[in-house]
């Protein structure tokens, strides 16, 4: 855990474990020993109109970045960086699918297959009216392939249920702390020494790598402490499907509500103007103290306070076996949601990465 004794001394940032939900899981599983054990494919939240500037690409890319094929893009379009969209990064080791929008000149035309070599493939092309904005993602599909299984396929079967059923914890996954939790430890660098980088995307992703941490801290201590299937007076709720919200005052209201997963609990991207009230922005100031530093150099930062939900609830989730020990999940997560998140869960991974 990071410890904050004064705003210049920071502690090295040891493997935290999140709480779990559902417990810790008894069997293991080997995970993306190849990249093809873990397929994404984005689904995007509108419709494309066929007309526009906008190209847009739906790029399948292998054992690279979102970052690279933008850069890949820019050179083979001779764009700039502000031509190109995407909704989301997606995982370098695997086989993501995403799309992409190009902005281009009204009459020029392109042959987009002349992109193609060994690490990325255009799919499909279509033109749009307008850029592809971060976050326009409907949900996220997964295909994800466990080896080395040592759970009977009934006991599997039962975990895998009830966190289908119950939900998993929405904690933002490993790679969003970077390499050895780089990220996080240059952006509280940045905080806490009022530093600026020229590079403002990397620097909103250090800063985002903090809040994660600060988010994912105070999902686990409600956890750990009993608290994700009971509402507190002031918790700030969603709706389901919708990121409109409203804070709590009927506790009884909403608790049926809440069981029925009609309304979603939410927990912190820290900054200014916290939106719990009562009980509840008591529970996550006492969570948060020993950060509040931070908190408050994201509000110099002019962060406003955000809401995440605690929970997440996966869909359409398959298991298909191919033989004892080995089998493909398939099930799709919403925005944002990362899959490791949901797998760890439901078992205790083992990541071997081979090509």
């Amino acid at each position: 855990m990071i410890s904050l004794t004064n705003e210049t001394d920071i502690s090295a940032i040891e493997c935290y474990e999140w709480s779990r939900l559902h417990g810790k899981p008894l069997s293991t599983a080997r995970f993306k020993s190849k990249m093809s054990d873990f397929v994404v494919e984005e689904h995007l939240r509108f419709e494309l109109s066929g007309e526009g500037a906008h190209h847009f690409l739906y790029i399948e890319k292998q054992n690279i970045n979102t970052d690279i094929v933008v850069q890949k893009l820019m050179r083979f379009a001779e764009v700039k960086p502000t031509d190109i969209g995407y909704a989301g990064k997606k995982d370098r080791f695997a086989i993501a699918r995403q799309w992409f929008s190009v902005q281009l000149p009204l009459l020029r035309e392109i042959n987009w297959s002349e992109f193609n070599d060994d690490e990325v493939t255009v799919l499909d092309s279509r033109r749009h009216d307008k850029k592809l904005r971060i976050g326009a993602v409907k949900f996220n599909h997964f295909d994800i392939r466990l080896r080395d299984l040592d759970a009977d396929k009934e006991s599997f079967q039962k975990r895998l249920d009830n966190v289908i059923s119950e939900g998993f914890p929405n904690y933002f996954g490993e790679q969003r702390f970077g390499r050895d939790g780089a990220n996080l430890t240059r952006g509280i660098d940045l905080l806490m020494k009022n530093k600026r980088l020229k590079n403002r995307n990397l620097q909103g992703l250090l800063f985002s790598a903090v809040r994660s941490f600060l988010y994912n801290h105070v999902v686990s201590e409600r956890i750990s402490k009993g608290l994700s299937a009971t509402l507190l007076d002031g918790d700030f709720v969603m709706l389901s499907g919708s990121e409109k919200g409203f804070v709590v005052e009927d506790l009884d209201a909403e608790q049926s509500r809440y069981t029925d997963n009609d309304i979603l609990l939410t927990a912190p991207l820290a900054g200014s103007r916290p939106q719990p009230m009562n009980k509840a922005l008591t529970f996550e100031s006492d969570c948060l103290a020993k950060y509040q530093v931070l908190i408050e150099k994201l509000a110099n930062k002019r962060f406003n306070e955000e809401r995440r939900a605690l929970l997440c609830f996966p869909q359409n989730v398959t298991s298909n076996w191919h033989n004892d020990t080995e089998l493909t999940l398939s099930f799709d997560l919403p925005k944002g949601a990362f899959a490791t998140s949901f797998l760890r869960e439901i078992v205790s991974l083992v990541e071997t990465k081979t090509p």
